[in-house]
C-alpha cells in the first residue's frame, strides 16, 4: 500500500459529490466548512457536482470521470466528498483502473459508502 504525504498548507483539497450532491439550503454550511479549510492554509477546488442538487449528484459516468480526473491530477493532495450516500457504489464499473493504477496516491476521506471506493483505490 502507498501512502499519500501529509496535508500541509498550500495544498489543495478538492470537494467532490462522488454520491450525492449538497441541496441549496445545505449550502451556507458547506461554505462555513470551505472556508474553514481556507483559513487553515489549504487551497480549495469545488467538483462539478457538488452543489448539484437531487438524491445524486449526476451519472455515474460523469461522477466516475470527475472523480478519475481528480485522482489523476498531481495538483489535487486530497479528495474529500461532502457526505456519504448510496450511489458511490456505482462508479465502481466506470473506473479506469489502468490509468490510475500509476497515480500518485493521495488522500479520500470519507464515510458511509465512500469505504467502498477508498478500499478499491487502496488495494490498487
Amino acid at each position: 500500500m502507498r501512502y499519500p504525504a501529509p496535508l500541509k498548507p498550500g495544498d489543495t483539497i478538492a470537494v467532490a459529490a462522488i454520491s450525492s450532491g449538497v441541496d441549496a439550503p445545505f449550502w451556507p454550511r458547506l461554505d462555513y466548512v470551505l472556508e474553514g479549510l481556507k483559513q487553515r492554509g489549504f487551497q480549495v477546488r469545488e467538483g462539478d457536482s457538488l452543489r448539484k442538487q437531487g438524491l445524486v449528484s449526476a451519472s455515474p459516468e460523469a461522477r466516475a470521470n470527475e472523480l478519475i480526473t481528480l485522482l489523476l491530477d498531481d495538483t489535487v493532495a486530497a479528495i474529500m466528498p461532502p457526505w456519504g450516500g448510496d450511489f458511490a457504489l456505482d462508479l465502481l464499473p466506470h473506473l479506469d483502473f489502468d490509468a490510475l493504477a500509476n497515480a500518485a496516491p493521495k488522500w479520500l476521506t470519507g464515510f458511509s459508502d465512500i469505504s467502498n471506493i477508498s478500499a478499491v483505490l487502496s488495494y490498487r
